[in-house]
């Protein structure tokens, strides 16, 4: 079994964040190994999204796609993934957004996940281990690039105008 945990103050407010990880049909353009995503269901209510998909995974000629279930908490700030089916055993992996004032949030992840044949886990388990111990960067990269005008935002000061 293997697991990866790691964590990061990024410069994004949380409730952005938390909506770029719900994006699950963009992970191809930015996630490690991340070659297809399809979406196959969604339910949404007030406080949470449920999200079935399907991931396709790869590293050089070797591709491997399970079905995962999304599911995003707005009240608790997280968003838990399980794999349904695939080559895996098990995978779980957990998102969890802090705020730190307006504009900074503490980003966590972890994931544990195990696949079910010693033979693909040889195989595959470097293209995992690439996608998810780079995970927290990838998202943030990407948010650089989606949010930088947001960022970069000069505050507004009231006070006398000019004469």
């Amino acid at each position: 079994m293997a697991r990866v945990e790691t964590s990061k103050l990024v410069v994004y407010p949380w409730s952005d964040l938390f909506s770029l990880v719900l994006d699950l049909k963009s992970y191809p353009q930015f996630v490690p190994h991340c070659r297809d995503v399809r979406l196959l269901s969604r339910r949404a209510d007030e406080q949470t999204d449920t999200i079935v998909s399907r991931m396709t995974v790869g590293f050089a000629a070797f591709e491997v796609g399970y079905a995962n279930r999304t599911t995003a908490d707005l009240a608790g700030r997280q968003i838990h993934v399980e794999a349904l089916d695939g080559p895996l055993r098990h995978l779980r992996a957990r998102w969890s957004f802090e705020p730190r004032g307006e504009d900074r949030t503490l980003l966590r992840f972890s994931v544990d996940y195990e696949f079910s044949n010693p033979l693909l886990a040889a195989v595959a388990s470097r293209a995992f281990a690439a996608m998810f111990g780079d995970i927290v960067g990838a998202f943030e990269r990407r948010a650089a690039q989606l949010f930088a005008d947001k960022s970069r935002a000069a505050p507004v000061i009231a006070g006398p105008s000019p004469a």
